[in-house]
């Protein structure tokens, strides 16, 4: 059954987190979703891809991030949209397509996944160069309380979190600024943080229970970079029912989301 979303999240959800301001207005540009629906599904860790994936009706667009609205470098869009049918436990990699790019992750979380995927150690990942990876270099971001982060521009960010249980792999990872990965560089509960630490919390609440996570990157064109990526959470017992929007950016900074290209803003 396909979820459509409704005019807005619950006010406990919200407070759960850092949630911040209204929505940030859709940028005109339209997202060219055709490129990346044609790689094959691939589950579970190092399997072959099987068949194509198929997106679930969602916003189509990516919108442009607002510092002042978006602080932490996301937003609630609404309830969320999935209508993917997988297992408990089950997780789908739609790969990478013409342009290298990674494509949709959805998965089923279970409380043994999101414990063995958090207890391993994590593989070296040092060695992939997700799509528009090349430009990395040490840079300064002031976060929202003023503080700076002082660190590399981006990360090797996944879609699905070691910590919920995904792969270190090509297939699972995006060229991520350090603030689309994790906001600031303290308590770690922004961009993909952010619904990575509701779906972890509930888990751990909720042993019996499964978390489905889709996070699907938005890129625009043939640009090599997601603009954002959009990650609709659903807890099976309805307590978490979200779609969020998180932006690829960071303060200060010009992204050539074309290359991964960037330059410190107005040089």
């Amino acid at each position: 059954m396909t979820r459509r979303r409704s005019a807005g999240p619950s006010a406990q959800l919200l407070s759960s987190r850092r949630a911040r301001g209204p929505l940030a207005l859709l940028a005109a540009a339209l997202l060219a979703l055709g490129a990346w629906l044609a790689p094959g599904l691939v589950s579970g860790t190092g399997g072959a891809p099987t068949a194509p994936v198929t997106l679930t009706d969602r916003q189509a667009s990516y919108s442009a991030w607002d510092p002042v609205t978006s602080p932490d470098y996301y937003r609630i869009v609404g309830t969320a949209v999935a209508d993917v049918d997988l297992a408990p436990g089950e997780v789908r990699y739609a790969g990478l397509d013409a342009l290298g790019r990674t494509g949709q992750v959805a998965a089923n979380v279970t409380y043994d996944m999101m414990k063995r995927g958090s207890e391993r150690s994590r593989e070296d990942i040092s060695r992939i160069h997700p799509a528009g990876w090349g430009h990395n270099e040490e840079v300064d971001i002031v976060n929202p309380d003023g503080s700076t982060y002082h660190g590399t521009l981006y990360n090797r960010s996944h879609l699905l979190a070691k910590s919920l249980g995904g792969d270190d792999a090509e297939y699972n990872l995006v060229t991520g600024t350090r603030t689309q990965n994790v906001g600031d560089n303290h308590g770690q509960d922004g961009g993909m943080a952010f619904t990575e630490g509701l779906a972890r919390d509930w888990l751990r609440e909720n042993p019996d229970g499964t978390v489905l996570y889709l996070a699907t990157p938005v890129y625009e064109g043939a640009e090599l970079l997601p603009r954002s990526v959009l990650v609709d959470v659903l807890s099976s017992d309805g307590a978490i029912d979200l779609e969020v929007e998180v932006y690829n950016d960071a303060a200060g900074y010009d992204i050539d989301y074309a290359t991964g290209a960037f330059s410190v803003a107005g040089e």
